[in-house]
């Protein structure tokens, strides 16, 4: 399968299908090839000629190539840019009293996950704009694959800016580092959107009014951005208010377009969104484990025995975020099987959901190094809670007047997987009472939730198993 004849890429082209087309050319002009000249006798300009004829035909585009590798890195490279946002948010120390750890939290912890929240949006909005032109993608060139290396780099130097606002707090010239990085964030983006429609990378079937609102939509955050770096030398307030206003200008023409042709908002499947889902889970619930690595640091001046106590202290908690994010994983993976279309709201809605993914490290971090404490208790039950309503609410929106979902689902299905959905937030919030009265308890209240999936798992097998029709019984029935 050819990925220029796609209009979303989902499998890999065939190598024998590519050597095919690319043999085909040099059979049928065999009788039109000059004759082969030996590199020795040329003179040293006609050298320097084909250098340069080598080198444009290296940046020119490839017939066939297929973009799933290049969305596959950059969701990657994305997931990681924002779990290292979130794990340079600085923790409480432990040894710290009930009111200390309070203010702490309140002081600290909590200004600097609102600064991380803005950081986040920003960052969701480059990715829709780099979706918004690899899904219409046919093929790509050397010089596209060069320019979403240099879009790749800017998000993953955003993290440096992000820790400057936290040390330093909001000052002009940390605003500019951060403004120059969306610079070139932003840039990046542009030109790749030009090079894709100057080369004829695009799909041909794309209308003209899609094109030209994406490209002013795509030219006008850059230039907000670069405006709001010369104000920022007599005002950070107005320049972030001017970077804000341009940015809801872009979505804003996004909105026209989608208003004037609402059948082209609604896109065929859900690849790319599972994509960038995936890599943020792996990525985030792979960063559990800098609690305990932490631990076994802060106790390198202590016995071996001291610090591997302190390790399997951390353990359960460890181990039950763990199978609470799979599972959350697991519930999205079910979701997302049945909704067969996807739009803009959406998209937004995956990426609330993700954002308390991106969240989990933190909160669990809270959770470990202070088991009693029931404000840390209270906030980890708080997280859980909210990332599994967050799911039910995108099953909501996808399920509701079979908006986004398959039409074969009846009801009852749809009812049940909002049950589902349900369940996992309704067990953390009862244990918030639990909570109240003993804290202590509460970890036992919550392996509940593990019950209950491993008892839904089993069910699930056995209902399958159950309706498997042995084929011989069923050649015996029918005749």
């Amino acid at each position: 399968m050819e990925t220029r004849d796609e209009s979303l890429p989902t499998d890999e082209p065939d190598s024998a299908l590519q050597n095919t087309y690319a043999i085909a050319p040099v059979i049928q002009n065999a009788d039109k090839i000059a004759p082969v000249i030996n590199p020795i006798t040329l003179t040293p300009p006609v050298l320097h000629t084909q250098r340069i004829t080598r080198f444009i035909d290296d940046i020119r585009p490839t017939p066939g190539s297929n973009v799933m590798r290049i969305y596959g890195i950059s969701d990657c490279v994305i997931a990681v840019a924002f779990t290292l946002i979130v794990v340079n948010i600085p923790l409480p120390p432990d040894g710290l009293s009930t009111s200390q750890l309070q203010n702490f939290i309140r002081q600290d912890l909590l200004p600097k996950i609102l600064i991380f929240l803005p950081t986040y949006i920003v960052v969701a909005s480059s990715w829709v704009s780099h979706y918004r032109i690899l899904i219409y993608l046919k093929r790509s060139s050397s010089l596209f694959i060069i320019l979403n290396v240099l879009f790749l780099a800017s998000i993953v130097f955003l993290p440096v800016p992000v820790l400057f606002f936290f040390q330093y707090g909001n000052q002009a010239g940390v605003w500019q580092v951060f403004a120059i990085t969306q610079m070139v964030t932003s840039t990046t983006l542009l030109l790749m959107w030009v090079v894709a429609r100057v080369d004829h990378l695009l799909d041909p079937a794309l209308p003209s009014e899609y094109l030209r609102y994406t490209t002013t939509r795509l030219l006008v955050i850059p230039l907000g951005t670069l405006v709001s770096i010369g104000v920022a030398f007599y005002n950070v307030w107005i320049a972030e208010g001017i970077f804000l206003c341009f940015y809801v200008l872009g979505w804003f023409l996004r909105s026209i377009f989608y208003r004037r042709n609402p059948r082209a908002s609604y896109l065929e499947g859900t690849i790319r969104m599972c994509s960038i889902t995936d890599n943020m889970t792996a990525v985030a619930i792979t960063f559990l484990i800098a609690t305990i690595t932490s631990t076994v640091v802060s106790n390198n001046q202590q016995s071996f025995s001291t610090a591997l106590n302190a390790v399997v202290e951390q353990l359960p908690v460890y181990g039950f975020t763990f199978l609470i994010v799979g599972f959350y994983w697991l519930s999205h993976h079910r979701i997302f099987m049945v909704i067969r279309h996807h739009n803009m709201p959406l998209i937004w809605l995956n990426f609330a959901f993700l954002l308390f993914i991106e969240l989990q490290p933190i909160f669990n971090a809270l959770r470990a190094t202070y088991p009693k404490s029931q404000l840390t208790s209270i906030l980890y039950v708080s997280e859980q809670a909210a990332t599994g309503l967050m799911l039910l609410v995108i099953w909501w929106y996808a399920a509701k007047g079979h908006r986004l979902i398959d039409k074969t689902m009846d009801r009852f299905e749809i009812v049940t997987f909002a049950l589902r959905a349900l369940l996992v937030p309704m067990i953390f919030i009862l244990s918030i009472a639990v909570i109240l009265f003993r804290n202590d308890l509460a970890f036992y209240f919550w392996l509940l939730v593990i019950v209950l999936e491993v008892a839904d798992l089993v069910y699930r097998r056995v209902r399958r198993s159950l309706n498997r029709v042995d084929p011989v019984q069923a050649e015996t029935s029918t005749h």
